[in-house]
């Protein structure tokens, strides 16, 4: 049988299969080659039999992506979440989720919660200027629900951003759930518990994952040269800059600085990106510490 890992806790995994789930361990060979299966993980299995407790999973198909904290495979789409006001949105954490994503080749988008508060246009036109999918929604109101329903239909989707900003409550109103604040993919750390990543079905074959405090950054240095590589609004830009080595930093005559400053991408991003760019710097200094 085929299904979709969906739960694993102390070694024993939940398969969902054609709206069954079926308690499954993963067989010694796995250990053998190092290999562990990781939420998201499509495998093939065979349930219990004869009296067993567990079934066992047999094969790990190939994944097209993976995050490494928490560990989840071969996602659709990661939906990054802010709110427009209250708490005041912290751009810098999007920004390093999104860098994150296109360092793990998924699909990115932003959404502005809390709509209803402030007017969160603007901070969604940052992301469009960059090239990002971005929605101004309510979980209270209703705003732009519809078409982050549309948006989420048929993916595996994880689930990032600040603390407060109605994740939540989005998808409560989104699937009709009733979640409470942090109930959905907890992430356990203490003294006697298990970290862990569950899938929650929202519709269908639609499946989303909380992911609260994952940066792929902090496990994986990265030389901050190749930061604007992951700017794909600075490139049309660029064959203007006098030189081909350009940070679009502190260097002189900079196409993409000029292109901010005319506001044909977002100033607000760009100095983000010097941010960063100088987080990145300390930390590749430091990779060999």
């Amino acid at each position: 049988m085929n299904g979709l890992l969906i739960k694993g806790v102390g070694g024993l995994y939940t398969v969902y299969c054609q709206g069954q789930r079926y308690l499954v361990k993963a067989r010694g060979k796995f250990r053998k080659d190092s290999q562990k299966p990781v939420i998201g993980d499509r495998v093939t299995f065979f349930p219990a039999q004869g009296g067993e407790d567990f079934g066992a999973i047999t094969e790990i198909a190939p994944r097209k992506n993976q995050l490494i904290r928490p560990a989840v495979a071969n996602i659709d789409l990661l939906m990054t979440v802010f709110a427009a006001a209250s708490p005041q949105p912290d751009l810098l954490l999007i920004d390093k989720l999104l860098l994150s994503a296109r360092l793990a080749q998924i699909p990115a988008m932003v959404v502005v919660n809390k709509c209803d508060l402030s007017d969160g246009e603007a901070l969604a036109d940052q992301y469009r200027k960059s090239g990002y999918d971005a929605l101004c929604v309510s979980a209270h109101t209703g705003q732009g629900l519809d078409a982050l329903r549309a948006r989420l239909a048929g993916k595996i989707v994880a689930y990032a951003g600040q603390s407060a900003v109605g994740k939540s409550s989005l998808l409560n109103a989104v699937a009709g759930l009733n979640l409470e604040t942090g109930a959905v993919s907890r992430i356990e750390r203490g003294r006697h518990t298990t970290r862990h990543v569950e899938l929650l079905a929202l519709s269908g074959d639609t499946w989303v994952a909380d992911t609260p405090g994952f940066s792929l950054l902090d496990a994986q240095p990265m030389d901050p040269q190749r930061l604007k590589e992951f700017y794909p609004e600075m490139r049309p830009y660029e064959k203007d800059c006098r030189f081909l080595s350009c940070n679009h930093i502190g260097e002189p005559v900079c196409g993409v600085k000029e292109a901010a400053r005319a506001g044909l991408i977002a100033p607000q991003r760009l100095e983000r990106y010097g941010l960063l760019f100088d987080e990145l710097k300390e930390k590749w200094s430091r990779r060999y510490d």
